[in-house]
C-alpha cells in the first residue's frame, strides 16, 4: 500500500468517526451554527478573529517545530501530489483566463448590433472581472506586504538556522510572509463561491488544500499560509462589497437556481 492509499484511508476512516460524533453532539452543533450566522452577518471582522490567533501561535510557537518535523517526514509521492496542487495557487491560473474572457467580452460588446446586448455583455463582464480584480488586488497587496515584512522562508531555517526578518528586500529567500499561493487561492476560491455560492465546500476544500500545500512542502510557515488566506477572502469580500453596492451583480444564476427560488 502506497503512502497515499494509506492517507486517504485513514482519511475516510476520520471522516466517520468525526461524523458518528457529530450526529452525537447536538450542543455543540448548535453553538457551531450560531457562530456561523454571526460570521454571515459580520464576515471581515470574524475572518480577521479567526486568523489573527493561529498567526500569533504559529510564529511564537509551532512555525518552526512544525516545519522542523514535516522536512523530516513528508516526502515521496504525497509530496509529489502536494507540489501539483499547489500550482492553483499560481496567480496566473486564475488571471490569466479570466483576462482572456473579459477580452473575448469586450470584443463581442464593440461588435454587438443593439444596446440591449451591449448591456447584457457589460453585466457578464463583471463575473470575470471579479474574479481578476480580486486576485489581482490581494496580489498587489501581498507583494508589498512581503517586502514590508521581509520574513525568511523556512529554506533559511533548514540551511542557515536563520528565522528572522529582513525589512524591505526583495529576494525570494526573504518574502515568505504572506503566502502568495494561499493569498491567490483564497481570493479566486472566495470569487467563485460568491459566483457559484452552490459549490462553496468544494471551493473552500480546495483553497484549504493549496494553503496546506504550502505548509507541507515547507515553502512556507503555518502562520504564513493562514495570513495569506486571510488577505485573500478579506480583500475579496471588500471589492464584492464595493461592486454590490454600485448595484453590479456577480452570482450567475442558472434557470434550474431560479425555478428552485434561489
Amino acid at each position: 500500500m502506497t503512502i497515499l492509499d494509506r492517507l486517504v484511508l485513514a482519511w475516510e476512516r476520520s471522516v466517520g468517526a468525526l461524523a458518528e460524533r457529530w450526529r452525537d453532539a447536538a450542543g455543540f452543533r448548535q453553538a457551531v451554527a450560531d457562530q456561523w450566522e454571526r460570521t454571515e452577518r459580520r464576515p471581515l471582522t470574524w475572518m480577521t478573529v479567526y486568523a489573527a490567533g493561529p498567526i500569533v501561535i504559529g510564529y511564537v510557537v509551532l512555525d518552526r517545530p512544525l516545519a522542523l518535523w514535516l522536512k523530516a517526514k513528508v516526502g515521496g509521492e504525497f509530496e509529489g501530489f502536494l507540489k501539483t496542487v499547489t500550482h492553483l495557487g499560481l496567480g496566473g491560473v486564475w488571471l490569466i483566463p479570466s483576462g482572456v474572457l473579459l477580452v473575448m467580452i469586450f470584443l463581442a460588446w464593440r461588435a454587438a448590433p443593439t444596446l440591449e446586448i451591449r448591456a447584457k455583455l457589460e453585466r457578464a463582464a463583471w463575473v470575470p472581472g471579479f474574479l481578476f480584480l480580486s486576485v489581482a488586488g490581494s496580489g498587489l497587496l501581498n507583494s508589498l506586504i512581503k517586502i514590508l515584512v521581509g520574513r525568511t522562508r523556512p529554506k533559511l531555517l533548514f540551511e542557515q538556522g536563520l528565522y528572522d526578518f529582513a525589512p524591505l528586500t526583495h529576494a525570494y529567500a526573504t518574502n515568505s510572509f504572506p503566502s502568495g499561493h494561499s493569498q491567490a487561492a483564497f481570493a479566486a476560491m472566495t470569487a467563485l463561491m460568491l459566483i457559484f455560492p452552490r459549490y462553496d465546500i468544494a471551493f473552500v476544500a480546495m483553497a484549504v488544500l493549496v494553503a496546506a500545500s504550502r505548509v507541507l512542502t515547507t515553502v512556507h510557515f503555518f502562520s504564513d499560509a493562514v495570513m495569506g488566506a486571510w488577505l485573500g477572502v478579506v480583500v475579496t469580500i471588500l471589492i464584492h462589497r464595493l461592486l454590490t453596492m454600485r448595484g453590479i451583480e456577480v452570482r450567475l444564476r442558472f434557470e434550474r437556481d431560479r425555478r428552485l427560488g434561489q
